[in-house]
């Protein structure tokens, strides 16, 4: 492995998912268990449940912004992997505390910041890399 740090923010961007794909089940078991109610446990209705759209939530804003981190992720490795690893942690990081506090009063507004620069920083390093490249070629 070329990138080894890298490829750590990576694993750590796989496990935080997997994680919080588990707390959507767990929700959805909370609110409708699929032995006592099959047709409520993929129902609609299970969105009015406040511990499922929360978890729900959560999972799929970090889904959301996942696809674009990790392409941007890709890119600045090729650079520079410590930086990029560096950067990432912090996204991680950024992600957790978001995770942690949602939808708590507003707290996790903090993560999604942390988050949200690490990941402009990411992708100004990107763009830069690229169009350095591009000029030296």
């Amino acid at each position: 492995n070329q990138y080894p740090l890298t490829s750590l923010i990576t694993l750590a961007l796989v496990a935080l998912g997997l994680r919080l794909a588990f707390h959507v089940g767990k929700a959805r078991f909370n609110f409708a268990d699929p032995l006592t109610n099959p047709a409520l446990f993929h129902s609609p209705e299970i969105y009015s449940d406040r511990n499922f759209l929360i978890a729900y939530r959560n999972q799929m804003n970090f889904l959301e912004n996942l696809n674009f981190f990790a392409r941007d992720l890709d890119i600045r490795l090729w650079s520079v992997d410590g930086l990029a690893a560096l950067i990432g942690l912090g996204y991680v990081l950024g992600r957790v505390l978001y995770a942690r506090n949602y939808p708590r009063d507003y707290t996790h507004a903090r993560g999604f910041q942390i988050a949200s620069v690490c990941f402009l920083l990411l992708l100004i390093g990107a763009a830069s890399s690229t169009i350095y490249s591009l000029i030296l070629h």
